[in-house]
């Protein structure tokens, strides 16, 4: 994409793919300026079109605005940019008016499609797109970035780098909420053997996976102080010392039992399953040690 834009030679359209949080949407606004020449993301010349909540579709009028306005003149003297996010949204009819446009082009205006899932979309849409596909990072490439792009201290990117599981969409999200704060809660409350910090039953599911991932973290740290391992391989680096506690008071068949269940727990959420029943079970197996 960079030489394609320093050559100025644009493909007309793009489709960015990969899984979710791993920075497509970042990466197609960032395209975006750098397209239009600017630092801001509410340019007059970038147009953004996502789903109105979660799950939901984009309809066909809201493609026929776009397409109304994707043959327009752009207000400065470059190209206007469309991006669709979670294009996979897309009704039949929606995606149906924008393979029209596609097939004749404009000459002023760039799309680009963020989806995580390319083979929701039209064949013939990704046939007349420039498909670029995008992979997890390593922790240690989303810590560099979160240091030197986000300002994060050390221990704060290193923990996070870790809990993104390589999407650095989701570090960078991560980064704006109180992870650490409910990260201290949920430890303290393992560590006290109490189910009251475990009531997540009315936590929206993306939530409380990320609590059933900090968890998951959390026991595998112990799992290997337990197994001897140097401290350094610890994601949770900051708290060493009750680390080494945690793993001279409890077995390692609890703690292998203890990862499990969060890893049953975490398949059972997926399959829409009981999720009271679900960290109801949880919360007794954590705190049987």
């Amino acid at each position: 994409m960079e030489t394609s834009l320093n050559k100025g030679r644009l493909s007309h359209a793009y489709i960015f793919c990969g899984p979710r949080g791993v920075g497509k949407f970042l990466a197609a606004m960032n395209f975006a300026k750098a397209i239009v020449c600017t630092e801001s993301e509410k340019h007059p010349d970038i147009f953004v079109l996502k789903p109105e909540k979660e799950l939901g579709n984009i309809k066909i009028d809201d493609i026929r605005q776009l397409i109304k306005d994707i043959y327009l003149k752009p207000f400065g003297d470059k190209k206007k940019v469309y991006i669709i996010d979670e294009a996979q949204a897309m009704k039949h009819e929606a995606a149906n008016a924008l393979l029209k446009t596609l097939e004749e082009p404009p000459t002023d205006s760039i799309l680009i499609l963020v989806t995580e899932d390319l083979k929701a979309l039209f064949h013939t849409i990704v046939s007349r797109s420039q498909v670029v596909r995008f992979y997890p990072l390593k922790p240690d490439e989303i810590k560099d970035i979160l240091i030197k792009e986000h300002s994060l201290d050390d221990t704060k990117a290193h923990v996070l780098s870790r809990l993104a599981s390589g999407r650095l969409g989701k570090a960078i999200e991560y980064k704006d909420e109180d992870i650490f704060q409910k990260r201290n809660a949920l430890i303290e409350s393992v560590s006290r053997r109490s189910t009251a910090g475990l009531s997540l039953e009315e936590t929206p599911k993306e939530k409380l996976k990320l609590y059933l991932d900090i968890l998951l973290v959390w026991f595998r740290d112990i799992l290997s102080a337990k197994a001897g391992a140097d401290a350094s391989m610890f994601v949770n680096a900051d708290k060493t010392d009750s680390i080494l506690n945690e793993a001279r008071r409890l077995s390692f068949e609890h703690l292998e039992d203890v990862i499990r269940n969060i890893l049953l727990t975490l398949s059972y959420l997926d399959q829409n399953a009981n999720t009271k029943l679900a960290m109801s079970v949880l919360s007794l197996k954590i705190c049987e040690g």
